[in-house]
């Protein structure tokens, strides 16, 4: 077992530079190729069933690399599109712009949901999902979705009312 793994090592650190030039090629900066190519070559090492040939290694090294940067734009993707979603969510009530204080209550009691509001609320509500796709990905009943997004949203407004009291309550000159 242990030759095994040191025969693929020396395999993989002569394939290397190959790696390099591919990561480069696929993402066009050098420190993000480096990167991706160290994680292809861990996902490599950690695999398990070792590979006989250099030839069978290489093609496969390749797809390990390529389909890492893929689902790392992916996910960036996705990230970028939540945020500009939860963006124009929490900055825009009814066509009018929320000031920073607003927008930060809003944060704050969305934080202070449970993990299973939080994660319905935004596929559905900043990321626009519908609820059989919502049920479908989280592996839950359409209606176990409804009831989270109204629970969720009633969660959301209580918050919202009684940070609103306690500023009126502070600062009563301010908000009469």
């Amino acid at each position: 077992m242990l030759r095994s793994f040191f025969g693929s090592r020396r395999r993989i650190e002569k394939l290397i530079p190959d790696l390099k030039a591919y990561a480069t090629a696929l993402c066009g900066d050098r420190d993000q190729a480096d990167d991706l190519v160290q994680e292809a070559i861990a996902r490599a090492l950690q695999s398990g069933p070792c590979l006989k040939s250099a030839d069978e290694l290489r093609p496969w090294l390749f797809r390990v690399l390529r389909n890492f940067f893929f689902d790392e734009q992916r996910k960036k993707t996705v990230r970028r599109e939540y945020f500009t979603q939860e963006k124009r969510w929490v900055s825009e009530v009814n066509d009018q712009v929320l000031d920073p204080e607003d927008t930060l209550a809003i944060r704050n009691a969305y934080e202070e949901l449970s993990a299973d509001h939080r994660e319905v609320l935004a596929l559905v509500d900043i990321l626009g999902l519908r609820y059989k796709e919502v049920a479908e990905l989280l592996n839950i009943s359409q209606g176990t979705v409804m009831s989270r997004i109204s629970r969720g949203r009633q969660a959301l407004l209580a918050r919202l009312e009684e940070e609103a009291e306690e500023k009126i309550v502070k600062f009563p000159h301010k908000y009469r």
